[in-house]
């Protein structure tokens, strides 16, 4: 294990690991607040009434 350390800069793979986690924590954080999109917030009743708000926009009136 010390020689991968030899090869590899501890403070370079420390920083780019935390860039990585604030990546990828960001692209699931902002996944999740667009939960309309990708129907993945329908436990909360306020996004369930604003589907079903939109739904019946888009359907046509007779």
């Amino acid at each position: 294990m010390w020689r991968m350390w030899r090869v590899i800069d501890p403070r370079k793979a420390v920083v780019l690991t935390g860039l990585m986690i604030a990546f990828v924590s960001t692209t699931i954080h902002l996944i999740h607040i667009s939960g309309d999109r990708y129907n993945i917030n329908t436990w909360h009743p306020d996004t369930v009434k604003a589907a079903k708000a939109s739904q019946n926009a888009a359907l046509p009136q007779k």
